[in-house]
């Protein structure tokens, strides 16, 4: 990149000073990937087995390095000032791996492999990590007690067990790192120098985030054109990476990272195919379906909850992670409803014959005195829902027939919420979407919609609540591809073996309640929708052509 600024500088005697900066600035990225391995297989016919082995060592490395320069001139002399170079941290990960692969006889079959990885994101206590794991399968249909039947075809059962690691933090976030620009007054002076301090806390026993599964299932062929998977997995993840809230009073500036908590992942995925062959119509379908139930089971042990790195404007963050629910819950204010009348304020009294929403006026939300204590505070937010799906789905079709084709695919989920967060809240004029438009205006309008006001003492708008969470669920069609290949003998005088002419159509249907621009968001984060562009519906209109040349 290259950048440069010149100007002019009159003095009183109208002298004319000509200058001119050239600021330069390189970078230079670096990834090194060293690999070796040994593999090893063998046939062992006399006992009708086959054997295969590979171990392994490797080394990975990320540097980034960016240089300045600058070469200034005044009154036509150069001035040059240094080059400085520094770098992006750079990252290292040290690897060494086996894997065993045994079967015997087609029918028993075994998986074993291990690795150690050593990365450089970690503090010297445990920069290395052990991952073993195993896998068992059998072939049932294989053994001899097994009889041929039309009804289950084959059938493998097998189930294994494993560690994976994940090192996907910043580097060097297990050292306390020290940074310049912080100016102080020194001596009786007064001074100003430029001064260094920590701007985060050293962890030297940060270590690898672990995920350990145990997975049992089974693949089946049945009544010849159906294809049946099941799989029941329990899923532990342990010392989840993640920067942790400091107070301000210990003087830094950075979160540092720590292993903050543990959650467990159960559930089970089913897959179901179908295949048919009639004259020249060829037609499949193919539908899975997933259940998960995700619970957080530990956090650090100086603190009952961890919130939620996504904070939503004046809002602060809106989920929480806690023992007994989900990862990321939403965590807020309940409503129960809006106020229709003056009365119906006045007689929203605690025990003590005071008001429990002193400030509440018609149209505005009713809370939920969780606590008790007859008045709303923060001790009154309550878990409102995760935003992890519980069931996720998709369908995929094929079909053929004398040179037409057509492939349909549609995905969906269910069971979670997403945080609706499309309108600012710093922003009073910011636009409204026209829901608002069924607002409460009077008595019995609306229960679910508060009026709009710019003072909003009840916080009907500035609370994180159950007013912004919306079912996320929903069904796309994703892809509709209806294709033509032309006969291959209309081809042979253009020397062409393949013309097929296409048309495909992405994101064309989805089903859903939700009110934002997307159920399906993205921006890396949990469920909560910060106005994140939606997916595009597009069409698109090709021809694919294939040619066999011939070498003279």
């Amino acid at each position: 990149e290259y950048a440069a600024m010149s100007f002019k500088r009159h003095n009183a005697g109208g002298n004319v000073y000509k200058g001119g900066v050239n600021n330069q600035y390189k970078q230079t990225r670096t990834d090194i990937l060293m690999e070796y391995y040994l593999a090893y297989s063998k046939e062992l016919p006399s006992i009708e087995s086959k054997l295969d082995v590979v171990a392994g060592w490797s080394y990975q490395q990320f540097k980034t390095t960016n240089n300045n320069f600058a070469d200034r001139t005044f009154d036509g002399t150069v001035v040059n000032t240094p080059n400085f170079p520094f770098d992006i941290p750079e990252n290292r990960m040290l690897s060494m791996y086996g894997r065993l692969n045994y079967a015997f006889k087609g029918r028993y079959l075994l998986t074993a492999s291990v690795r150690r990885d050593g990365s450089s994101r970690f503090g010297a206590n445990n920069k290395f990590g052990m991952f073993p794991s195993f896998s068992a399968g059998w072939v049932a249909n294989k053994e001899g007690f097994w009889k041929q039947n039309s009804i289950v075809n084959t059938l493998k059962v097998r189930g294994g067990y494993g560690v994976v690691g994940n090192d996907a933090i910043r580097d060097f976030g297990y050292l306390s790192t020290v940074a310049g620009g912080l100016n102080y007054t020194m001596g009786n002076a007064g001074v100003i120098t430029t001064g260094y301090a920590p701007t985060t806390l050293d962890n030297p026993d940060l270590r690898w985030e672990e995920t350990t599964q145990a997975n049992f299932g089974f693949d089946a062929q049945i009544l010849n054109d159906f294809s049946l998977t099941v799989d029941l997995f329990n899923k532990k993840t342990t010392g989840i990476l993640r920067p942790i809230a400091i107070p301000g009073y210990v003087g830094v500036t950075s979160a540092p990272v720590a292993n903050v908590a543990d959650m467990e992942n159960k559930g089970v995925e089913v897959e179901l195919g179908y295949r048919k062959r009639i004259g020249e119509f060829n037609f499949s379908a193919n539908g899975n379906f997933a259940y998960l139930k995700n619970e957080v089971t530990y956090v650090a042990s100086d603190t009952r909850f961890i919130n939620g790195d996504a904070a939503f404007q004046s809002m602060g963050p809106v989920t929480r992670t806690q023992v007994g629910q989900s990862y990321n819950t939403f965590y807020g204010f309940q409503s129960a409803g809006i106020f229709q009348n003056a009365a119906e304020v006045a007689n929203n009294k605690n025990g003590a014959g005071g008001l429990i929403q002193p400030t509440a006026k018609p149209g505005d939300f009713r809370w939920v005195d969780t606590d008790g204590d007859g008045s709303i505070t923060d001790k009154d937010k309550t878990f409102l829902g995760s935003s992890l799906p519980k069931y996720t789905f998709g369908l995929t079709l094929n079909a053929d027939y004398k040179g037409f084709d057509v492939m349909v695919f549609a995905q969906g989920a269910a069971g979670n919420k997403i945080f609706q967060g499309l309108r600012r809240l710093d922003i009073g004029t910011a636009n409204w979407q026209t829901r608002a438009l069924s607002r409460w205006t009077g008595d019995g309008t609306s229960t679910t919609y508060p009026r709009l006001t710019s003072a909003d003492d009840n916080g009907n708008f500035g609370k994180m609540s159950d007013f912004y969470l919306e079912d996320g669920n929903y069904l796309r069609l994703k892809v509709v591809q209806i294709g033509y290949t032309l006969p291959v003998k209309m081809l042979k005088k253009i020397g062409g073996t393949k013309l097929r002419v296409y048309a495909t159509g992405e994101n064309l249907l989805t089903l859903t309640n939700y009110t934002g621009y997307d159920p399906e968001i993205g921006g890396g984060v949990f469920g909560i929708d910060k106005g994140v562009y939606p997916q595009a519906k597009s069409f698109i209109l090709g021809i694919q052509l294939q040619f066999q040349f011939h070498k003279f």
